[in-house]
């Protein structure tokens, strides 16, 4: 059979149901987007898109990324343009469409440590609903993590900083993505924290 993206977001959606968590609507369109671009594309799924389809599918991420002073269209578009460029004629998307479920090494496989990490946000914060926000969260997370083990070192010396930005990510400065994730990440924490003292009341 061949694989397609609706078969690699079932197969999420049956794994997150082991642990008693749902996609929301937002977050399902985000990674059916991320799936139908890498299986266009021929090529397996990589950080640019996850960062990039949750840009142009969450007004909260869009919001802050104008409040930064940047189109997030534009950083969405650069993502997508650098994952385009770095196409590797080796791989496609069949062969290496990892299933979300896979069991062995999954800290290895970018998409599903991002599963895994954002599961950890649902919980910490007693939700079921698995939202754009903690796929955002968690893979920012999970690209510092692969960055620190792998102590990268940047061609562009721009990047030789203390912080990451979504720079980082395709691997050379662009004024549009010179955005720390640290203030993404404060501001999404900040929101998730306003949501759920409000929930409580």
């Amino acid at each position: 059979m061949k694989i397609k993206p609706s078969i690699v977001i079932t197969d999420l959606e049956e794994h997150l149901e082991l642990y008693n968590i749902v996609l929301s609507e937002e977050a399902r369109r985000t990674l059916m987007d991320v799936e139908d671009f890498a299986y266009r594309c021929d090529n397996p799924v990589n950080y640019n898109l996850f960062f990039s389809k949750v840009i142009r599918n969450s007004k909260i991420v869009k919001d802050i990324l104008v409040d930064k002073g940047t189109n997030p269209n534009l950083v969405a578009l650069v993502l997508e343009k650098d994952y385009y460029d770095t196409i590797d004629k080796l791989s496609n998307y069949e062969k290496e469409a990892y299933s979300y479920s896979q069991v062995y090494m999954r800290r290895s496989n970018g998409k599903t440590a991002i599963i895994d990490r954002a599961l950890e946000y649902c919980v910490i914060e007693n939700r079921s609903l698995l939202e754009n926000s903690d796929i955002l969260l968690a893979a920012m997370d999970e690209y510092e993590r692969i960055s620190d083990e792998d102590n990268v070192q940047w061609v562009d010396k721009e990047l030789n900083k203390s912080y990451t930005t979504l720079s980082h990510v395709c691997g050379y400065y662009n004024k549009s993505l010179w955005i720390k994730f640290d203030d993404i990440r404060e501001v999404l924490l900040n929101v998730n924290k306003i949501y759920k003292n409000a929930k409580i009341a």
